[in-house]
């Protein structure tokens, strides 16, 4: 039977190729190897949604995409993704966007006519940071999307080395945090990473040293690969400054990001700071230099 991480974003994989296909509890069983409401209860643990919410957001999603750009009419559209009817379809659609399918296509379309008139994309909150920034950029990106009207875009642009990094993120006051295990996640696809790219969290003291860290490093995401669920766990310690976040791209490649969370977990989720050490003695030994000649 898979690890619990590994079958999560396994199955993740999976439903991505289903979107607009029929899904049924018993296939589910069979691809995970888990009882359905164990695995339920799972995906429900690391995602932060369950399963089913996760494959009606998808649909809804990548029905939006459909309507803004392709012309498609709104019934195929339904169907394709395995509404029973363009009532039902409408109902879910005006839900998650406020609008019908038919008003928000037209909408949508007229507001990106503006936004591709505009040379200097920003994304609030967020900014661009690395090695050589210049050779890389940040953008939204309204086509390619896991939930919503857009994503986040990281891509290297002209002559990347494998030691060049570029990373969009974010940085905030440790305040609220302090003392507590938090819980970073996203979304994220890659195209053509040569290197690698990851989600990261850093944990700063009051003083600038690094307390906490994790950049996925020992799990990178290499290659082309669909939208999959990732995510790192530190602990804040009272002395806590500040903490960064964001997603990395080395080397050459693009990747897209999406529905960011932070929230606190307890101790049962395991840290993933990447700055502990590994088999650490409880105790210190052979204080003698004698240890061998020990009995």
């Amino acid at each position: 039977m898979h690890e619990p991480v590994n079958i999560i974003q396994e199955t993740v994989n999976w439903l991505e190729t289903k979107i607009d296909k029929s899904i049924k509890n018993e296939e589910i069983v069979q691809f995970t190897g888990y009882s359905f409401y164990h695995f339920h209860r799972l995906f429900q643990e690391h995602v932060g949604m369950s399963l089913h919410e996760y494959v009606r957001q998808r649909r809804i999603t990548s029905a939006a995409t459909k309507l803004i750009y392709s012309d498609t009419r709104i019934l195929d559209i339904a169907f394709s993704y395995q509404f029973e009817s363009q009532e039902s379809f409408t109902r879910a659609f005006r839900k998650v966007y406020g609008l019908p399918p038919g008003k928000y296509r037209r909408l949508m379309r007229t507001l990106l006519e503006e936004e591709n008139q505009q040379e200097v994309e920003k994304m609030e909150g967020w900014f661009l940071s690395g090695t050589n920034s210049e050779r890389y950029e940040i953008s939204r990106d309204f086509e390619n999307v896991l939930k919503g009207n857009a994503s986040g875009q990281l891509r290297s642009k002209g002559q990347i080395s494998k030691e060049d990094f570029g990373t969009v993120m974010q940085q905030f006051n440790a305040k609220e945090w302090l003392g507590k295990r938090v819980k970073l996640s996203c979304f994220i696809q890659t195209k053509d990473v040569e290197n690698s790219a990851g989600l990261w969290m850093r944990v700063d003291g009051k003083d600038g040293d690094t307390l906490q860290f994790d950049n996925m490093q020992d799990r990178p995401i290499i290659g082309t690969t669909g939208w999959n669920h990732y995510w790192v766990v530190l602990d804040v310690p009272v002395n806590a400054g500040a903490i960064y976040f964001g997603v990395m791209l080395q080397g050459a490649g693009k990747v897209w990001m999406d529905e960011f969370t932070f929230f606190e977990v307890d101790e049962k989720t395991p840290s993933t700071n990447m700055m502990m050490p590994e088999n650490m003695p409880n105790k210190p030994v052979n204080l003698n230099f004698e240890l061998e000649f020990e009995m």
